[in-house]
């Protein structure tokens, strides 16, 4: 998760001239016309004050303009507006903020929503909130805004070692015409920046799906690429490789190019080899993404979990084949917790040798499963918990 798939560097976020505007009009709004003319005639800015704003825009400054705490004391605002970071739990509150935004933005049926299904979705999460000897929060929050006293919107964050990661954003339907997603996603990554965490990782992006394109719109955002574990830019050479293939490998992709840039030459230079003169130039295209796309074994997820098959077996992107398990992760000596038994190494344990990586219903499966997803950097440092129920 403190990885992320795609993340953007908070400091280097350029928001657009929409986004601003955004910003600015709730500042107004929540301030009122009286009290911005009233702080020009008893607090009039210098000249320099002014060119810098005209000339740069503070995203942090922004963000923080209409709260409380930042307001001059002798004049009075139109609205109270602040912004708190709390645990993520389950309060009247809250459920009445969430089952509005559910019946009125999602159109969900009275059946469809409750108590349990808010905790169960957006509280109390298995993140353990805890500070840092330095300050910094780590665990799952609930960031609340609340104007005149009222709970009108609320984000539910994961506050990870090196990111800010947007979990939800709910909203009260009144509130609706202020554009808040767009003024969370600001706020957030202020958060992400002010904080020390350094990246804000805006939930899932589904480049198919329309409602989640918006996303994109903040800027510059990386992706992982689970093959070459670079970070690649989230520009227009990577939105059309994601409008093409129903996966995009930056990397796979400029080795594709360049089999085919070696096919075109060698058909320039007259070489009368088959395997290279006998296609054209698409169908050449058209083999090398068949041949990736034949390294993943069942792509519907359903038939790949109805499958049986192990993690290590299906070629999903981003786990580690049986081979490259073998070679960087040395599953005997990962450490397992047997409660009052303490820590010991897996080939301790009686049951370890009864299986092999790819059985599922082996413990040395199981683990190896993990292990193929989580990468050899955690593998190697973590502790699995065998000592509760079902674990």
């Amino acid at each position: 998760m403190d990885r992320g798939w795609r993340r953007l560097p908070a400091a280097e976020l350029k928001p657009s001239r929409d986004q601003r505007q955004t910003l600015n009009r709730w500042n107004r709004f929540v301030l009122g016309e009286k009290y911005l003319k009233e702080v020009s005639a008893k607090h009039p800015k210098s000249k320099a004050e002014k060119k810098r704003e005209n000339n740069t825009f503070d995203l942090a400054s922004a963000v923080h303009e209409g709260e409380v705490a930042q307001l001059r004391p002798d004049i009075e605002p139109e609205h109270k507006f602040e912004v708190t970071l709390e645990p993520d739990t389950l309060t009247e509150e809250k459920y009445a903020l969430f089952a509005d935004y559910q019946r009125h933005v999602h159109h969900e049926g009275e059946g469809d929503i409750s108590r349990a299904g808010f905790k169960r979705f957006l509280c109390s999460s298995p993140l353990h909130q805890h500070v840092e000897p330095g300050g910094k929060k780590l665990g799952s929050y609930h960031q609340c805004y609340r104007l005149d006293g009222r709970l009108v919107a609320m984000g539910v964050l994961d506050l990870l070692p090196h990111g800010v990661s947007g979990v939800y954003f709910l909203y009260h339907h009144d509130f609706e015409k202020w554009s808040f997603g767009k003024l969370s996603a600001l706020r957030e990554t202020v958060l992400a920046l002010e904080g020390g965490y350094e990246y804000y990782y805006m939930g899932y992006y589904i480049h198919g799906c329309k409602k989640m394109r918006y996303k994109g719109d903040y800027k510059p955002q990386f992706v992982l690429d689970f093959h070459s574990l670079q970070w690649d830019l989230l520009d227009e050479e990577m939105r059309s490789l994601m409008d093409r293939r129903k996966y995009a490998s930056m990397s796979n992709e400029r080795q594709r190019q360049a089999r085919l840039q070696e096919h075109a030459g060698r058909v320039h230079c007259g070489d009368k080899s088959p395997t290279l003169t006998e296609t054209t130039d698409e169908s050449a295209e058209a083999s090398a993404t068949a041949d990736e796309e034949e390294q993943v074994r069942h792509p519907v997820p359903v038939d790949a979990f109805n499958s049986g098959l192990s993690l290590l077996e299906l070629g999903m992107p981003g786990v580690l084949s049986l081979d490259e398990l073998r070679a960087e992760v040395d599953l005997e000596t990962m450490k397992v917790y047997l409660g009052q038994g303490g820590i010991h190494e897996m080939q301790d344990i009686v049951s370890w040798r009864d299986g092999n990586e790819t059985n599922t219903k082996s413990i040395k499966g199981t683990i190896a499963e993990f292990a193929a997803a989580a990468g050899p950097a955690i593998a190697s440092g973590i502790v699995c918990d065998f000592s509760r129920p079902g674990a």
